[in-house]
């Protein structure tokens, strides 16, 4: 994010060895079919110093297999099929903070899919900055 002018606010993160409980539509669906191997999630808040906040969540899924994954990515991408939550975090709720999928990234690796999207947290960030945020964030390495 430090590429894009942003500086990191806040970080949570967390792993999960299931993914259907954390995971809603057709994509819990799919993972009732297709249980994952791991689950790690992450919810950053970025700013720029101007009073603008960026709330990003990832979410990396390691499959069995890599059609799995693909078939997965090909679900999660497509609008209104679901996605996997953000972790929950009060601050961010108290502030309204709602992820739209209007800023969205994914990115395939073998059986690993990695999930991104970015949202306003505060201020007015550009749109592009919004997405930018998504696809830096969707590079991340799982941590």
């Amino acid at each position: 994010m430090k590429r894009l002018g942003l500086k990191t606010i806040k970080k949570l993160a967390k792993r999960e060895l299931k993914c259907a409980p954390y995971a809603f539509g057709q994509v819990q669906q799919f993972f009732v079919r297709h249980p994952c191997k791991a689950l790690s999630r992450m919810l950053l808040a970025v700013g720029d110093g101007g009073g603008n906040t960026v709330v990003v969540t990832i979410a990396w899924v390691r499959m069995p297999k890599a059609t799995e994954a693909r078939d997965l990515r090909e679900l999660a991408d497509r609008d209104g099929s679901g996605n996997i939550y953000a972790l929950p975090d009060a601050l961010l709720k108290r502030a309204g903070v709602r992820f739209t999928g209007d800023h969205y990234a994914s990115r395939l690796d073998g059986s690993l899919l990695v999930i991104a999207e970015a949202t306003s947290g505060g201020g007015h960030p550009e749109p592009a900055v919004l997405e930018d945020a998504a696809d830096v964030a969707a590079d991340f390495p799982m941590p």
